[in-house]
C-alpha cells in the first residue's frame, strides 16, 4: 500500500513533515502552495479592512454604516419603512396636486440603493473569504495528517 505524499509544485521533490513546516521548498526555494495562498488571502482581508479615506471605518463596511445612519434618520423623523418610494413618501401614492419626487429625494433614493449594493458586495466577499480560509485550514490539516501517518 502506497502512502500519498505532498511534493513541490516546481521541482517535484517529495516533502517530509519538517519540509511542510517551512514556507518554501528547501531544494528549489519555491514558496509552498499553501503559504502562497494564505498570503493572497491576507492581502484580500487587508484590502477589505483598508480605510482609504481615513474616516475610521473600513471601506468594506462604509455601506453598512451609511445604511444604518439612513435608517436612524428615517426612524427619528418619521420616514417610515419606505421613505424614498416611487411616490416620494413612505411608499404611498401622492395626494391630488402633490409634487412628484424630485431633487433631494431622488438623490437620497440613489444613495440608499448604492449603500445597499455596497453592503451586499461586502457580505459576499466576507462570506467567500471565510469559506476559502476554512477549506484551506481543512486542507492543510488533512495534508499534515497524511504526512504524519506516513
Amino acid at each position: 500500500m502506497t502512502v500519498p505524499t505532498v511534493s513541490c509544485t516546481n521541482c517535484g521533490t517529495n516533502f517530509t513533515t519538517d519540509d511542510l513546516r517551512g514556507t518554501s521548498c528547501r531544494y528549489c526555494g519555491t514558496v509552498l502552495a499553501h503559504h502562497a495562498r494564505a498570503a493572497q488571502q491576507v492581502a484580500v482581508v487587508n484590502q477589505m479592512l483598508a480605510d482609504r479615506n481615513g474616516n475610521g471605518i473600513p471601506d468594506a463596511f462604509e455601506g453598512l454604516v451609511a445604511n444604518a445612519q439612513a435608517n436612524a434618520m428615517n426612524q427619528a423623523f418619521g420616514g417610515g419603512a419606505y421613505p424614498y418610494g416611487p411616490y416620494g413618501g413612505a411608499g404611498q401614492p401622492p395626494m391630488m396636486g402633490a409634487p412628484p419626487m424630485m431633487g433631494a429625494a431622488v438623490h437620497a433614493h440613489h444613495a440608499h440603493a448604492q449603500a445597499a449594493q455596497a453592503m451586499s458586495k461586502a457580505v459576499v466577499v466576507i462570506v467567500v473569504t471565510v469559506v476559502v480560509v476554512m477549506f484551506l485550514i481543512f486542507g492543510v490539516g488533512v495534508a499534515m495528517y497524511v504526512a504524519a501517518a506516513g
